[in-house]
């Protein structure tokens, strides 16, 4: 496991985009079930409420700390765009669900160490209207991304609702009008690698 700090990260609150992924293109998530159990696991990190602590995954929350503003799971791994008071917040909330995940799928799988590497990053953005650039670009990873289960655009378009997803901070710049978000969406066609892009060492 890899994980990298941008030399770029001066300040301690902001907007960041994270992501953790296998390399080399592997698959990290072998089946939607798994998929299912990471969402549950960021969940319970960014709720006022625990649940997995009955199955014993070391997890710690991150409400008060960490708003998850976006999200994107796909086969290769999970973009998450959020705004944090304490950048280091990101870094231990990272670890902790790669690290859950790693133990997870190792049990499902009955191995002792996983078939593929995994890297863990995170970026800062400059503010909310390159936060705003980058949630398009999450969102639109997948095929299938308007109705896609997997990702947040519900809590743009939908009207779904959680309280460990705050995504107000980026609904404001339309006026949590859904119908302007999906122009925005469409507006414009993205490089979905061209933020993406990492150095492995």
């Amino acid at each position: 496991m890899q994980s990298f700090l941008h030399e770029s990260l001066l300040h301690n609150s902001g907007y960041f985009h994270v992501w953790v992924s296998s390399t080399e293109h592997a698959v990290f998530f072998p089946r939607n079930e798994d998929k299912a159990f990471f969402m549950t696991m960021l969940q319970d990190s960014l709720s006022p409420r625990a649940k997995l602590s009955d199955l014993h995954f070391r997890l710690s929350g991150y409400a008060s700390e960490i708003e998850l503003l976006a999200y994107s799971l796909t086969e290769t791994g999970v973009h998450l765009l959020v705004h944090t008071i304490r950048k280091a917040a990101i870094e231990e909330l990272g670890q902790s669900l790669l690290f859950s995940y790693q133990t997870y799928l190792q049990r499902q799988l009955s191995v002792s160490q996983l078939p593929f590497n995994t890297i863990f990053m995170f970026d800062k953005l400059a503010g909310r209207h390159e936060a705003l650039q980058v949630s398009r670009e999450i969102h639109l990873l997948h095929a299938e991304w308007r109705y896609d289960r997997y990702s947040s655009i519900g809590f743009y378009l939908d009207d779904r609702r959680g309280d460990w997803m705050k995504p107000y901070r980026l609904t404001s710049l339309f006026n949590a009008q859904p119908k302007q978000y999906l122009r925005f969406i469409k507006s414009q066609k993205t490089e979905s690698d061209r933020i993406f892009e990492y150095i492995e060492t």
